[in-house]
């Protein structure tokens, strides 16, 4: 199998949401979840960051729930202008951005697919605010989920354009799980007639932090909604719960590392299959524990 020797970029940098319970929503991802604040921006928007980069999740007062946008950090030294050339060529309108938010000086603005926007960056400012030591207090954004009614189109946009790896897939296809860099997965797009956030995931610093963070979350008067128990496609433990939007936060450890070069995970001793490759995983298969909950995570 040939693989493209980098993709384009790196890392999720940041989730920007549309939040009707603005100010909820706010005080859960600064207190409960444990993030600072570094900017307001001119429209009210509020930049919060996990402990370094300028902002990881930038909530704005809207009327109704929405993605407003992704955004991705380039591989460094990318040239701007011959990548918005690039994006011309696969037929997609793209625009460079210059000072229009906070941290971010220049950056590549381009819609992938009707309601999933980019923004592609090389540089951020780092601030480096400070880890908090209250609340859940994660150690980085990790990975997003996407549910999209053109969710083969948008799979097409982060394998063709952007290089990213498939990893695995979860009811032949339903579920479309991809990387960027050593995770497991970077982004997760599901394939359903709905356009909308599934999750966003934030690493903790380690195992023992899930039950901390779920009695954080008790404590806040936050219900646990499923887990924690160990996934399948990624085999990370996990727990979710849903912020004051009813958009679903993940908490997770232990993520499989995916090797490209060998088109397989690195061996963990509770995998049931070697070589870890690329597979499809039935829609009954989300929990390696067999575990049972009365959430369903599957249609969440």
């Amino acid at each position: 199998m040939t693989r493209p020797f980098a993709p384009k970029v790196f890392q999720l940098g940041f989730v920007a949401l549309e939040c009707p319970d603005f100010a909820r929503t706010t005080e859960h991802y600064a207190e409960t979840i444990g993030m600072r604040q570094t900017d307001t921006g001119h429209d009210g928007e509020v930049y919060l960051s996990i402990g370094y980069e300028h902002h990881n999740i930038v909530l704005k007062k809207a009327e109704k729930k929405a993605l407003a946008s992704l955004g991705f950090q380039l591989q460094p030294g990318t040239d701007l202008k011959a990548l918005v050339k690039e994006l011309s060529d696969h037929g997609l309108s793209a625009q460079i951005k210059t000072d229009s938010q906070p941290g971010i000086k220049d950056l590549i603005e381009v819609e992938a697919v009707p309601g999933v926007v980019f923004q592609l960056y090389t540089d951020i400012a780092t601030p480096a605010p400070g880890f908090k030591r209250s609340g859940v207090a994660p150690l980085r954004l990790g990975h997003v989920a996407v549910i999209s009614s053109h969710g083969q189109n948008l799979i097409r946009f982060y394998k063709d354009v952007l290089g990213f790896w498939q990893t695995d897939t979860i009811g032949g296809g339903i579920a479309t799980f991809m990387t960027c860099n050593r995770d497991h997965h970077v982004v997760n797009v599901l394939s359903v007639p709905e356009d909308r956030v599934h999750h966003i995931a934030f690493e903790l610093k380690g195992n023992a932090s899930h039950a901390m963070a779920s009695d954080t979350l008790r404590e806040a008067g936050v219900p646990v909604k499923w887990g924690p128990a160990r996934h399948t496609a990624g085999h990370n433990l996990a727990g979710y719960h849903f912020d004051p939007d009813n958009t679903l936060i993940e908490l997770y450890t232990d993520m499989d590392q995916f090797v490209p070069q060998l088109n397989m995970c690195e061996p963990r001793p509770w995998h049931e299959h070697f070589p870890m490759q690329p597979r499809d995983w039935g829609l009954d298969e989300l929990c390696a524990w067999d575990t049972e909950f009365g959430f369903n995570l599957a249609q969440a």
